[in-house]
């Protein structure tokens, strides 16, 4: 096993350079998950030619009293810190495209995820594919610029659109457990001119990041899940102004064979990378995890 994690981060160029040879020999593992996604994460797997799955997202408020939870809010149920609801289409066995549609800065989400490699008994060990996601935010104006001190000449409508790039590197590492590692950066048009007095840095129009994502399965039906996000950010370092974490859930996947549904707790309120990873606030020390849940289904079209 310790040498399956350890292929994980250097082996996708000897998976490249086997695959012209032997590729043919080599039988393609089914499927290391259940879903196109896992919490906050994409999964290398795609939606089938000629499926389109329907996705719901939602993550409620901070359950504990210190992040502005606990009995009042019924410990974060009066709360809708984020709705999402989606759809992904199947254009290829390799290719796939979707949109969503986000409560937080109302935010709409173009992607597309490519399978570059497939995980092969006895062959490469590893899956590869790429996520690329452009997003943009209707939201008003007013909202959109406040607290800015820009110009209104300096305004336009490149400054609603944020982007997200994904490089998602995954393997069964045995018949129950599967593993991935998504180098990721985040990109935002428009941000606010906010100064960091402590080591002197303004906020990053892009965010580097490292994603690390896992599923147990304990049998066909149920599993856990994980995913963490470290985010590259001098800004973000002994902010005084506000304090920044990284991104950390943990829940259960439940594979009903028409449905996956996953229940989670999060410390980030936003579902989508162009989200959760600028603006990621409460912690879970300070009761700031919340309860999410994921549901889809998947139809013939």
């Amino acid at each position: 096993m310790r040498k399956r994690l350890l292929l994980l981060l250097f082996i996708p160029t000897i998976c490249f350079s086997q695959s012209g040879r032997d590729s043919s020999s080599k039988a393609i593992l089914p499927s290391a998950w259940n879903d196109e996604r896992l919490i906050s994460s994409p999964t290398t797997k795609t939606v089938a030619p000629g499926n389109m799955e329907v996705y719901f997202m939602h993550r409620l408020g901070s359950m504990g009293g210190a992040s502005n939870g606990g009995f009042h809010t019924l410990y974060g149920f009066d709360v809708a810190s984020d709705i999402l609801f989606g759809f992904d289409f199947g254009i290829t066995k390799k290719f796939m495209i979707g949109i969503c549609r986000s409560k937080q800065q109302e935010l709409i989400d173009v992607y597309g995820k490519y399978r570059l490699l497939e995980q092969k008994a006895n062959g490469c060990p590893i899956s590869l594919a790429v996520y690329e996601d452009v997003g943009i935010t209707p939201e008003d104006t007013t909202t959109l610029y406040s607290g800015t001190s820009e110009g209104a000449n300096r305004r336009s409508i490149a400054d609603r659109f944020s982007y997200l790039s994904q490089i998602i590197i995954g393997s069964r590492i045995t018949k129950n457990l599967s593993l991935e590692i998504i180098p990721t950066l985040c990109y935002r048009n428009h941000i606010l001119e906010a100064y960091n007095y402590n080591n002197n840095t303004y906020d990053e129009n892009a965010l580097p990041a490292i994603g690390l994502a896992g599923r147990y399965m304990f049998n066909k039906t149920i599993g856990v899940v994980v995913d963490y996000y470290y985010i590259v950010s001098i800004y973000r370092t002994d902010n005084p102004n506000s304090t920044y974490y990284n991104a950390l859930s943990c829940g259960i996947e439940l594979n009903t064979g028409g449905h996956v549904f996953e229940i989670n707790l999060s410390n980030t309120s936003g579902l989508v990378g162009n989200n959760f990873i600028p603006y990621t606030t409460d912690t879970w020390l300070k009761g700031g995890f919340k309860l999410g849940f994921t549901i889809s289904r998947n139809f013939n079209i």
